[in-house]
């Protein structure tokens, strides 16, 4: 029982800790020795955990890949190759299209820290619109994660379905109507804070800032999708910048040291440890057995389990992988059954503090994240109830 008391305790506090604006590398560290404390062998699980987060080649291809997208956000930015790409797509779609466009580009790929590279791309035009941090955090996160819903080479749904042993595209298909909702969400409550929205009309040759601006773009996106590692793929994408804009080659190291955002790459590495803690320990997997073996209506278990999971495992995949194979044995061979419970990780994980792009994206933009969940929250919670009725009334009523 301690234990379960301790997973809990430890994202109340992480949360509590966050809304006070605590350093999120310190918080999630607190919140992880928490889990440490509360586990049946402290000492073993948190030994395990160091080891295998310092050891695992993935924490560190990670963590430089997000220090480079730190990087080439601060050489777009210092070169003014963001700037012209940004003038170039203004001639084309107006404003509030252009905001929920950039993020979504990159939402296409499985790209760890992705927001990240779709924030410095947003912010000409939401400084030029006179956004708010908290605005820029959400058009951000809200239009990069779109894809769960319909994307057949998102990592959640391939995972969801290879589990559920359902066929992709269909199960997509069944996503297409939250699909649009949530398009036509964000773009609503976008609107109520972008006053100006209009099409520039930039001249004809602006048209070549956006072939220029896009060639970094599709060069990283081009390796990533080839198999190179994301690392490999920043650097190459940092240079190319560089040739493009004729940056002098004395001033390229100075660039990179400059454009490094120590706090974000030191986040990367307490989110991992955090993860490594939790798979460990075990402990949200004993929460949710907890749960499931307490004979509580089977809605609640529709319900309540993927939003916590999607909360705590600080991924929406490890959510689905601890989350799913629990409650498929209640699902029956019902797509939308498994849709509800797909639908509570995204909402769990999109609202969690430990959602990274969340974090990224709050980082860079420097955003409260309290204000942030003024929109985000409301905004996922009703998605949430929409996909929820949606998938209840296609299968027919509540699991019984």
């Amino acid at each position: 029982m301690i234990q379960l008391i301790g997973v809990v305790a430890a994202f109340a506090l992480i949360v509590a800790l966050r809304l006070r604006n605590v350093d999120f590398s310190l918080s999630l560290l607190t919140g992880s020795m928490l889990i440490v404390a509360t586990s049946p062998e402290p000492l073993g699980i948190l030994v395990d955990s160091v080891t295998t987060t310092i050891t695992d080649p993935s924490t560190w291809n990670l963590t430089v890949a997000v220090a480079l997208i730190t990087v080439l956000g601060y050489v777009l930015k210092e070169t003014d190759l963001i700037s012209e790409l940004i003038v170039g797509l203004r001639s084309v779609v107006p404003s509030s299209v252009l905001m929920a466009v950039i993020p979504a580009i990159f939402g296409l790929f499985a790209m760890p820290g992705g927001a990240l590279i779709s924030a410095p791309f947003n912010e000409p035009e939401a400084e030029r619109l006179g956004l708010m941090p908290e605005h820029r955090t959400y058009i951000n996160i809200w239009f990069r994660h779109l894809w769960y819903w319909a994307s057949p080479t998102a990592p959640l749904a391939i995972l969801a379905t290879t589990i559920a042993c359902l066929d992709l595209n269909s199960f997509l298909l069944s996503q297409l109507p939250i699909f649009v909702f949530t398009v036509g969400l964000g773009l609503v409550v976008s609107r109520s804070f972008i006053k100006r929205d209009e099409v520039a009309g930039a001249p004809v040759k602006g048209n070549n800032g956006i072939v220029k601006g896009l060639i970094p773009i599709a060069t990283i996106l081009g390796l990533s999708y080839a198999g190179i590692p994301l690392w490999a793929a920043f650097i190459v994408g940092i240079l190319s910048v560089y040739v493009i804009m004729k940056v002098p080659a004395g001033d390229w190291l100075t660039m990179v040291v400059r454009g490094v955002r120590w706090d974000t790459t030191a986040a990367i590495v307490a989110m991992l440890f955090f993860r490594n803690v939790v798979s460990t320990s075990g402990s949200v997997a004993s929460l949710l057995i907890s749960v499931t073996e307490m004979g509580v209506p089977l809605i609640v278990l529709f319900v309540v389990p993927p939003l916590l999971v999607g909360s705590i495992s600080g991924t929406a995949s490890m959510g689905a992988a601890i989350v799913l194979p629990l409650l498929l044995p209640f699902c029956g061979a019902s797509v939308h059954l498994v849709s509800v419970i797909y639908a509570g990780v995204i909402a769990g994980y999109m609202a969690s503090p430990l959602h990274l792009c969340l974090i990224l994206t709050n980082s860079y933009y420097k955003s409260e994240l309290g204000r942030v969940y003024r929109y985000l929250v409301p905004s996922m919670a009703l998605l949430y109830v929409v996909a929820v009725v949606y998938h209840l009334t296609m299968y027919g009523g509540l699991p019984v």
